[in-house]
C-alpha cells in the first residue's frame, strides 16, 4: 500500500493560472511588508518628534514636567 498520491499532468492553461495566483500572493506580501515598515517608521518619527518637541519646551520653560 503506497502513500503517494498519483501523479495527474497539468495543462499548460492550469500552470500559467497556478504561476498567476502564486505571483499575486507574493505581490501582495511583499506590499503587506512595504506597508508594515513604513506605518512603523512613521510612528517611531512621530514618536520621536514628540519626545523632542516636549523636550525642548521643557527646557525653554514652556510646560514644567513633574511637581
Amino acid at each position: 500500500m503506497s502513500n503517494e498520491k498519483p501523479h495527474l499532468p497539468l495543462t499548460d492553461e492550469q500552470l500559467e493560472h497556478i504561476v498567476e495566483r502564486v505571483t499575486e500572493k507574493v505581490i501582495q506580501n511583499v506590499y503587506t511588508s512595504i506597508g508594515e515598515s513604513v506605518v512603523k517608521k512613521f510612528f517611531w518619527v512621530v514618536g520621536l518628534g514628540a519626545l523632542s518637541l516636549v523636550t525642548y519646551l521643557a527646557g525653554a520653560g514652556h510646560i514644567k514636567i513633574g511637581s
